[in-house]
């Protein structure tokens, strides 16, 4: 069949080319067997809160010793106070963030092996996007009950499995391991 029929093909008699039927889009996206279980990410986060609980707790620990030692001298004891409570506040900021847009993944999901990718072509995800992803799970986590569906969504999300934030920030979680 030529890509163009004679006028006595066509209804009413004028000419008019024909095209092949379109073709489907190929799948974006990992393979479900790739995907990260739900367990292994209330794992990982588990595991990334006990990290993060230990570190403030070292660094107000730090604190707190220098300033009992520095009773004499206020300024010493109000100069590291100010220091160690900014230095928690950064990393409770940028932890996260950063460990995703470097080796995309937290240590927590190091250990449980998961990591965080883009979801149309499973590289690490830019600062921006990994900012984005923890920006919108930080704010949802204010607004009542939406916190909850955020890290619930998942169980139901077809086929990536993607909670909120991920697909804020294109993203999908993935299993590093067989």
């Amino acid at each position: 069949m030529s890509m163009y029929q004679s006028p006595q093909q066509q209804p009413y008699g004028y000419w008019q080319p024909t095209y092949p039927p379109p073709v489907a889009p190929a799948p974006v996206g990992p393979p479900p067997g790739a995907l990260g279980n739900q367990g292994a990410r209330l794992a990982a986060r588990f595991l990334d809160a006990v990290f993060m609980l230990l570190a403030l707790l070292l660094v107000a620990g730090l604190v707190v010793l220098i300033q009992n030692l520095t009773v004499d001298n206020d300024n010493i004891g109000m100069v590291a106070g100010v220091i160690g409570y900014s230095g928690i506040g950064v990393v409770l900021l940028c932890y996260e963030p950063v460990m995703h847009w470097k080796s995309g993944a937290t240590y927590g999901k190091r250990i449980c092996g998961l990591r965080v990718a883009r979801l149309d072509d499973g590289r690490h995800l830019s600062f921006g996007r990994a900012w984005l992803r923890w920006f919108t799970s930080f704010l949802m986590g204010f607004v009542p009950f939406l916190g909850l569906v955020d890290v619930l969504w998942c169980l139901w999300d077809k086929p990536f499995q993607q909670c909120l934030h991920d697909k804020a920030a294109n993203s999908v979680v993935l299993t590093t391991r067989p």
